[in-house]
């Protein structure tokens, strides 16, 4: 077939370049913490209307009072596979969806294995029923994370987990912070995602003017590059290096960051 030297009268692709500053779409992140550190609170800042997928987790009281936030309580694997449908069939009103918590999915995906085993309660899984887990957490987590061609946002949370890491060359074995998850489908998660943060709560005691001791209480998200917890965010080489903590952390911030802009630290103060 012969290539046309010259475009058509209606031929418009140039329309559809822009700058690649103005083409951050949908974002998949993944959240991380322990529990009371704002990893909800934080899931509640994404474009609304939202929905909250409570894997048994049921910790949805910190946001009830927030409007644009839809909760689907998910008590099988089914039910996880029927909501991505919904989802994926476009039919519903929502910019982004929550999956509150990742850490208890596994336990979904074991219950799931284990009645099409015909497994009793007493049975042990084996490496083959764990191998089949693992390959339906990393199925459908990437099924979703690819909700974001659909015009959603994603925000997967999970709980914390310390793990061993690689031996240094004095011998120690450095540790390793990351999402709860199976080794294999944490680190296939890990690298399917745009942004990795690690929520915790900072504090430390200051004076005021009236030489009054003043408890400083920071609601905080490790981001930047760090040698034990497991963080990133994608942002343009030409922005530099991303801030270690982002404070106060919600997602207009991190849109900003991802965008090369940065973001202002602010303080919350507790006596």
């Amino acid at each position: 077939m012969a290539i046309k030297k010259k475009p058509s009268k209606n031929f418009a692709i140039s329309e559809k370049i822009t700058p690649i500053s103005e083409s951050v779409g949908s974002l998949s992140l993944l959240i991380y913490g322990k529990s009371g550190t704002g990893k909800t609170a934080f899931s509640a800042t994404l474009p609304k209307p939202i929905l909250l997928l409570d894997i048994r987790e049921k910790g949805t009281d910190t946001i009830a009072s927030v409007e644009g936030i839809d909760r689907l309580a998910i008590d099988s694997w089914d039910e996880f596979e029927e909501a991505h449908i919904y989802l994926k069939s476009g039919e519903h009103k929502y910019k982004s969806v929550v999956l509150d918590q990742v850490s208890t999915l596994q336990d979904l995906a074991m219950e799931k294995v284990r009645a099409d085993e015909n497994m009793k309660s007493a049975d042990l899984i084996s490496k083959r029923n764990w191998g089949q887990i693992s390959g339906m957490m990393k199925t459908w987590l990437f099924a979703y994370r690819d909700l974001t061609e659909d015009d959603l946002h994603v925000c997967f949370i999970a709980h914390d987990r310390s793990q061993g890491g690689e031996e240094t060359l004095d011998d120690q074995i450095d540790p390793t912070i990351g999402p709860r998850l199976m080794p294999s489908v944490a680190s296939g998660l890990n690298g399917a995602v745009d942004m990795i943060g690690n929520t915790f709560i900072r504090e430390r005691f200051e004076k005021d003017d009236d030489k009054k001791k003043i408890r400083l209480v920071e609601y905080a998200m490790r981001i930047g590059p760090h040698a034990y917890y497991t963080s990133k965010i994608r942002r343009p080489v030409a922005a530099g290096a991303p801030p270690d903590v982002l404070v106060d952390p919600t997602f207009d911030k991190i849109a900003a960051i991802i965008r090369g802009e940065s973001v202002k630290r602010k303080l919350k103060r507790k006596e």
